[in-house]
């Protein structure tokens, strides 16, 4: 079976984690982004009415949340204030997270047009759709797509015309995880040949806050302390992941980044246990086994699991007992497997869990490092001494074991299904350097756009930041040939690291140089009538004077591009 290659990667996490840079320092630096709830969230709510405001009073008000829900650029992506203020925010930061995720992996997202790329996206709240419906006499037309979840992924196909499957996966908090089992089942079977993998959770009314805390579900502080001897129930949190991912045998022809692999999942059903929302260890143990026999691996090369970890009283002894039962047993002496749950770090995503932990073990075989969880106490009902488990309570080297680096992340939902994805390192690189790196030195172009001047600013700005350590030739080849040229647009003249810097911030500044050259590119009108004077064909003298005569649409034409010629021409044709 065809490992499939994660080569770009897309995110919004809590704690200004807005890219995987980002998100890896937060991981690194063991930091918890539990916070009060945003005080506009509820606001509608606490003063519909005194019933409401009190069944509020009591609610878990602490967990882990994004800082900006509304900002949106709806121009960007061609849609007008109205259908966007009518778009619930999942769909919108989703739309902006997939083209992130695909200009990481160096692919130009309007490249993708008219082809089979998929979408496949867990989500599993529709908290604001579900508030646009309720609001009988404001519905109108944009309503109903704006409420829909299967939005979530359509969007997304829809605004970059991309013909693949396109779905949106509820699974409750295995979501996202499956929704990658079924990307990477895609690109096996040849559906697609490009497939964007993620989910989302935004908290944006009080509902499913008020049920989970009625079950027992929520710790009062809000956070999820994941295998902790304090776990009492999880943090809610939002946020957006999204990989990019091909065969490995495209990525490579392609000459791709390849950050990990996937090389085998699985997804089953709890079935009939004690309660729809309790966990079963049996369900858990079957599903990591069968993604381990998929992958053709042993258990016991497996060198670290993302937990699910919840932080739940019952949940993470039960999951430490199936994960030893798996991948504790079998293994040398002093070769426990480490595991460990991002929970701790940004709390319970629900529809995006799964993605969540497929991010950062993919950063995590990336970087050959494995990033603590935030951690007090090991959980003493876990038999940590003899499970084959060690919890990772700080940054620590991945183990060198003589095969490549191997990770498992397991996601479980409360109606039963569970999944599993088994991740491995990349190969190595070719040996023969990219093409970028073998131009000769001496002065390059490097084209830069967005869609507005200011962004273009920002971006550049940016990039200048960003420079350090990276190979200036090949930054040059991913900016002409891996990135979508937007309307906006800019080249930058340089010959090295220094003097591309210096430059880049002369634009960002909005300082002249003659090194930087801007300008914008005109729409593109579509289709429509036009007047085309080709030289050849039925045309006699005098018909332009005719047309003049009889046309007023063609001469109002003629009046507003004459001074136009006159200054190009140096004097005015006029009528004659």
């Amino acid at each position: 079976m065809e490992p499939v290659a994660v080569v770009g990667i897309g995110c919004r996490f809590p704690g200004d984690a807005g890219s995987p840079d980002a998100f890896w320092d937060l991981l690194c630096a063991a930091r918890n982004t539990t916070r009060p709830l945003p005080a506009e969230r509820w606001r509608p709510y606490e003063n519909h009415s005194p019933e409401y405001a009190a069944a509020l009073r009591d609610a878990v008000r602490h967990g882990s949340f994004l800082n900006d829900i509304e900002g949106f650029d709806a121009e960007f992506f061609g849609l007008s204030p109205r259908e966007a203020e009518l778009m619930d925010p999942q769909q919108r930061i989703l739309m902006e997270t997939a083209w992130e995720a695909l200009e990481h992996a160096g692919l130009p997202p309007h490249a993708l047009a008219g082809t089979d790329a998929g979408v496949f996206v867990g989500v599993c709240t529709a908290d604001y759709g579900g508030r646009l419906l309720e609001d009988l006499p404001q519905i109108e037309a944009w309503t109903g797509i704006g409420a829909a979840t299967c939005a979530v992924a359509n969007r997304i196909s829809y605004s970059l015309d991309l013909r693949g499957p396109s779905m949106a996966v509820d699974t409750a908090c295995s979501a996202s995880l499956v929704a990658l089992h079924l990307a990477a089942q895609s690109l096996r079977l040849g559906e697609s040949d490009v497939a964007l993998a993620g989910g989302v959770n935004l908290l944006v009314t009080p509902g499913q806050t008020l049920t989970l805390g009625t079950a027992g579900a929520l710790a009062p502080d809000g956070r999820s302390k994941s295998f902790d001897a304090a776990a009492d129930g999880y943090g809610r949190g939002e946020g957006c992941g999204v990989v990019v991912l091909k065969r490995l045998s495209d990525a490579r022809r392609d000459g791709d980044r390849i950050l990990a692999l996937v090389i085998g999942s699985a997804v089953n059903q709890d079935g009939h246990t004690n309660g729809i929302m309790a966990p079963c260890g049996a369900a858990q143990e079957h599903v990591m086994t069968r993604a381990c026999r998929q992958a053709g691996i042993s258990p016991a090369t497996v060198g670290y699991v993302e937990a699910h970890g919840t932080g739940t009283r019952l949940g993470d002894p039960l999951e430490a007992e199936a994960l030893a039962a798996v991948y504790g047993t079998g293994r040398p002496p002093g070769d426990p497997c480490l595991i460990g749950s991002v929970k701790s770090n940004i709390g319970h995503l629900e529809g995006a869990a799964g993605i969540a932990g497929v991010i950062k073990a993919v950063l995590a075989l990336d970087r050959g490092e494995i990033p603590p969880s935030v951690l007090t106490t090991p959980n003493p009902a876990i038999s940590w001494e003899t499970s084959g488990l060690r919890l990772v309570t700080e940054r620590s080297a991945w183990p060198e074991r003589g095969h490549p680096r191997r990770a498992g992340v397991s996601s479980f939902g409360y109606g039963g299904t569970v999944a599993h994805i088994l991740l491995e390192q990349a190969p190595p690189p070719a040996s023969e350097p990219p093409r970028a790196s073998r131009v000769s030195q001496g002065q390059r172009l490097f084209p830069l756009s967005a869609a507005s001047r200011t962004a273009l600013r920002r971006y550049a700005g940016t990039l200048a930041d960003r420079l350090d350590g990276l190979d200036v030739a090949s930054v040059g080849h991913t900016l002409a040939l891996r990135r979508s040229h937007l309307a906006r647009r800019a080249v930058v003249i340089a010959d090295g690291r220094g003097e591309l810097a210096a430059n880049l911030r002369r634009l960002a500044e909005d300082l002249p140089s003659e090194d930087v050259l801007t300008g914008d590119v005109l729409p593109d009108p579509g289709p429509g009538p036009v007047w085309v004077f080709s030289g050849q064909g039925c045309q006699w003298r005098g018909m332009g004077r005719e047309l003049l005569a009889t046309e007023p649409e063609f001469a109002a034409l003629v009046d507003e591009v004459e001074p136009i010629f006159a200054e190009e021409i140096g004097f005015s044709p006029g009528r004659s």
